[in-house]
């Protein structure tokens, strides 16, 4: 193989095994009820270990600018994985409520994962320039592929074993996996953004198409992390066959690893603007299906719908990072990607708090409607400018570089 060729193959293992090691996140699915009944966990403790996986992962993801600037992508790795293999042994030795929400759930599947990833993503904008979409969910689609694989996996040791040791089992094997995988990332320059470290974040939140794409991004998660884990229980309250239930789980499992694959594909092919549009349109109309949904094939269609929707917002974020801000990649990937992570924290406590009934799918369909509109009328408000004389179109569109500041005007002397 040419040289360039084993770099690719050394990124693809260095970057896709990892992500079935903090997909670990989702075997929480099938533990929780064994939580609770063999070690009397508190619900708040359990749900907080489900949850805080996604604040902290955001929260790390906008410091992804900091991060690649002056860590390398095979280093950064390490620390990563290192976080992970930390945050896992502290919570197996000494398992307790607090310590599995702030090791396990906040530094190993949160921080960890947050550092990896983005480390992965500075990876494959050096070496697939042209096809960062399209690996990008790749690897993502290998995340979301742990919850078909391993809750499966751990529910099956749970009949021979406690939940902790089928627990530790599970997380010990993929624990050494990812770091067997990291071993072959290859050494990687920095990644070099066109500012200065720190004022990428807000020069590009202020410009208006980025802060609505942003702001999309939150308003549209929550549906989607939402129904991964409880369409199941939502069929239940429907009165539904029970076997529907299970497949609903799986249904939008496999719409997830699906949708992430086919938005990173089309973003690369067709534009991730396209891609964006119908994924929130289509999400919008399953999650309002969802709401009034009352039999089999209602139920079933809108929940595959959802799934492959959730994961093509996912799979285009690299895209539209790329596309609105080429100078500063790592900075709109990360603003991008913890905004999907808010965004999946929040909708959980969105249902919680309404009870995960018919309530919680109408207001978290009427998010997603709201994200629709918001993106309608600024294509609107886009086509419109361009409709516009060339010099005044150009005079706005030149307001920003490619890096996100804010170029200078220079007026003429009159």
């Amino acid at each position: 193989m040419k040289p360039s060729t084993k770099v690719a193959m050394r990124v693809l293992i260095a970057t896709l095994v990892p992500q079935f090691a903090f997909g670990l996140s989702y075997a929480w699915i099938g533990l929780a009820p064994h939580v609770e009944q063999q070690s009397q966990w508190s619900a708040f403790a359990i749900g907080a270990i489900f949850t805080l996986p996604l604040l902290s992962s955001a929260l790390t993801l906008l410091l992804s600018e900091y991060l690649t600037a002056y860590i390398a992508p095979r280093r950064l790795c390490w620390l990563g994985v290192g976080l992970f293999w930390i945050g896992l042994a502290v919570a197996f030795v000494w398992p307790g409520e607090a310590v599995f929400v702030i090791f396990y759930a906040i530094l190993a599947l949160g921080v960890g994962y947050g550092m990896t990833f983005a480390a992965s993503l500075a990876a494959i904008v050096q070496v697939f320039p042209r096809r960062v979409a399209t690996v990008s969910g790749i690897i993502t689609a290998a995340y979301a592929l742990s919850a078909l694989v391993e809750v499966p996996v751990v529910n099956a040791l749970i009949v021979g074993h406690s939940w902790l040791d089928a627990l530790r089992i599970a997380g010990a094997s993929v624990a050494v996996l990812a770091g067997i995988a990291v071993v072959f990332m290859p050494h990687l320059p920095v990644v070099h953004q066109q500012a200065s470290v720190g004022r990428h974040t807000l020069h590009l939140l202020r410009q208006p198409r980025f802060g609505m794409i942003v702001l999309i991004t939150v308003l549209v998660a929550p549906l989607g992390t939402y129904a991964t884990s409880e369409v199941g229980i939502y069929a239940q309250s429907l009165h539904l066959l029970a076997a529907l239930a299970t497949a609903a789980v799986v249904v939008v499992a496999a719409g997830t690893v699906l949708g992430r694959l086919l938005g990173g594909v089309l973003s690369d092919h067709l534009g991730a603007d396209r891609v964006l549009l119908v994924v929130v349109g289509l999400d919008a109309l399953a999650g309002i299906a969802l709401w009034r949904a009352s039999t089999a094939p209602v139920f079933l269609g809108a929940v595959a719908m959802i799934g492959l929707t959730c994961g093509g917002l996912v799979g285009a974020v690299p895209r539209l990072a790329l596309d609105n801000a080429p100078g500063a990649f790592s900075t709109a990937a990360g603003l991008l990607f913890a905004g999907f992570s808010l965004g999946g924290f929040i909708g959980p406590l969105i249902g919680t708090a309404l009870g995960g009934r018919t309530l919680a799918w109408f207001v978290l369909a009427l998010l997603t409607t709201v994200g629709l509109v918001i993106l309608l009328l600024h294509l609107a408000l886009f086509a419109r400018q361009a409709l516009q004389p060339r010099g005044s179109k150009l005079a706005e569109q030149g307001e920003y570089d490619s890096a996100g500041n804010r170029r200078a005007v220079t007026k003429n002397p009159s």
